[in-house]
């Protein structure tokens, strides 16, 4: 047991009802593992504050996050096979935990959807032995990154968080955050699986896997409404309906996740 923090004497049966209700208010955005972990853990802290049952949050970081010497992630299998290699990179993972007796219960839907893990059993989904773990305030929804200072072109975890708070809370990055992973879903149903079901052109299917099985791009299309070096003008032209009609379903999506945010705060 971490025995990080005082908990109070939890029942099973409160335990079962509250995963349960915030695996229900969670879906669909945790069956999209690409990326947006700490949105998913932030909204299950909300509920479990709503149910007055003390938590934090566990965040764990892959050595290219920490070490100027190592490129090594968290290699994650893709359940959903939208993405173009087959696997998900991380660079850290994050998740409420709650401490129930002894027992140390980590609510991460992304990789159980019928009951909390035990630590053990958590981390060894990061597929390598090699993290570093650090128990954090619930409160906390994102972390700070510097340069690196022998890599300064580096993004390393400096060991510090931030709350919603300022820029995060104007621009609405929880909100997005679920909004772009269920839009994401939603174009894997629709998009992906028809034109797989209809032998479409692999290099169709290809595009389709980069625009929607990669965090990166999908935010930099959709969220930000930019450009980056695969989601160039040119890709971006030749997709324009299909793009232009997902950006009003993404937006749509922003507004449902802000209604529910504001019904449990």
């Amino acid at each position: 047991m971490l025995n990080v923090f005082e908990s109070k004497t939890l029942i099973q049966p409160l335990i079962d009802r509250v995963f349960k209700e915030i695996k229900h208010q969670l879906y669909p955005s945790y069956r999209y593992l690409q990326g947006n972990c700490h949105c998913n853990a932030h909204l299950s802290s909300l509920l479990l504050k709503k149910h007055n049952i003390p938590h934090k949050k566990i965040w764990v970081f892959a050595p290219c996050r920490y070490s100027e010497t190592s490129n090594e992630v968290f290699l994650i299998q893709d359940p959903n096979h939208m993405t173009p290699k087959g696997y998900i990179r991380w660079g850290y993972h994050v998740a409420p935990i709650v401490q129930q007796g002894n027992q140390d219960l980590i609510f991460d839907f992304n990789f159980s959807e019928e009951a909390p893990l035990n630590l053990e059993e958590w981390l060894s989904h990061m597929n390598t032995k090699n993290y570093q773990y650090k128990i954090e305030e619930p409160e906390n929804f994102l972390f700070y990154s510097s340069p690196g200072l022998k890599k300064p072109n580096k993004s390393l975890f400096n060991g510090n968080f931030y709350p919603i708070e300022g820029t995060c809370l104007e621009n609405k990055w929880f909100e997005k955050g679920l909004a772009a992973n269920e839009t994401a879903l939603t174009m894997h149903e629709e998009v992906i699986k028809p034109a797989l079901r209809n032998n479409a052109p692999s290099v169709l299917i290809t595009d389709y896997k980069y625009l929607i099985g990669s965090i990166n791009n999908f935010e930099c299309v959709f969220r930000d409404k930019s450009f980056n070096r695969r989601m160039t003008p040119e890709f971006q032209e030749k997709y324009h309906n299909l793009i232009n009609y997902y950006r009003g379903v993404f937006e749509d999506n922003i507004e449902k996740w802000s209604k529910l945010i504001q019904d449990i705060v």
